[in-house]
């Protein structure tokens, strides 16, 4: 092989490993991947939007939040209170604080951050009149996050979430439907983890409908997201912006976990590439920052690398497989 042509065989496996992620070795020389950074970043507007989503909708009514799922410590430690898994040191795919850990934790009146995020509950006239032993409910709430310290992450940015609950009659029997209405509105919501990296959510608006029966809990949620999302290393130099719209059916299951279906649209601000991603029975468990379960399919035209990838996680949590492989990822944020 004369020299020209070794040159070029270097600068080819540079890209290939830029556009994989990172490779480094361990002190005893053997080879570890950490890539996959261009593809984590569409992994991330499969689910985090979705995440973030869900959270805020504990907000939207006054659940029975003892029996009713809200993504209990998925994403940091325990709160003061409360009971679960404790996270990691940010070190591995296990729990780590985040977005959706804290506005839920939040609806669940726990502590978090002191004196760095205000919330100011919305109500409305109780759906049921004489049902409850007061005439308004919880209906919302404006969330304000400024510098909030969580777990060596700082968040910022604002939450505002607003439902409107019915009643199929006013007196509430256990054969009343109710019909939540739902909206959600993010802006500039970012979570800067320890090591640097930020991940920014410039806008995003969530629009859903719930039916169930009163005194009950439901089964399912279907909430339409829209949206961007932002990924910044620890330098402050962009690694993604994406664009995001896409249908999210939450299905519930007991208070551990929850499945989400539906179909995104994605396209990159910073790149010409767009894609469809879909996700079947894709499984959110408590304690893990990545699915535990379910598969998400990537089909993108343009960009970096185009083409169709088939991802699939679980059964525990960091275990994750792309087109049949298995592949370690960056460290979640």
């Amino acid at each position: 092989m004369n020299r020209n042509t070794l040159r070029h065989v270097i600068a080819g496996a540079a890209v290939a490993l830029a556009t994989a992620g990172t490779v480094g070795c361990t002190d005893t020389g053997t080879v570890s991947t950490t890539g996959y950074v261009y593809d984590d970043a569409y992994l991330y507007t499969t689910y985090y939007p979705a995440d973030v989503a869900y959270a805020s909708y504990a907000y939207a009514y006054p659940w029975d939040y003892s029996t009713f799922y809200y993504y209990l410590n998925a994403y940091g430690p325990t709160p003061t209170g409360n009971t679960g898994n404790q996270s990691d040191a940010g070190t591995s795919n296990l729990a780590h604080s985040g977005l959706a850990f804290a506005i839920e934790s939040l609806a669940r009146g726990q502590q978090v951050c002191p004196g760095q995020v205000t919330v100011t509950e919305k109500t409305a006239t109780f759906a049921c009149q004489g049902a409850s032993g007061t005439a308004q409910q919880r209906a919302g709430a404006l969330i304000a996050f400024n510098n909030c310290s969580v777990s060596g992450s700082t968040i910022n940015g604002t939450v505002e979430v607003m439902g409107t609950a019915t009643a199929s009659d006013p007196t509430c029997a256990a054969t009343t439907t109710i019909t939540l209405n739902h909206t959600t509105t993010i802006t500039n919501l970012s979570i800067k983890v320890a090591d640097g990296r930020t991940l920014l959510i410039p806008n995003q608006t969530d629009t859903g409908m719930t039916t169930f029966m009163f005194g009950q809990t439901p089964t399912r949620t279907d909430i339409q997201s829209n949206g961007e999302l932002q990924i910044m290393d620890s330098s402050g130099a962009m690694q993604a912006d994406l664009t995001f719209m896409g249908s999210n059916a939450f299905t519930f299951s007991g208070t551990q976990s929850y499945q989400l279906d539906g179909t995104t649209t994605v396209r990159e601000k910073n790149g010409n590439a767009t894609a469809t991603i879909t996700r079947q029975g894709l499984v959110r468990s408590q304690g893990c920052c990545r699915p535990t379960g379910g598969t998400v399919t990537v089909d993108r035209s343009g960009g970096t690398l185009p083409g169709s990838a088939n991802w699939s996680f679980g059964p525990s949590c960091g275990q994750i497989m792309r087109d049949g492989a298995s592949v370690s990822m960056p460290t979640c944020m």
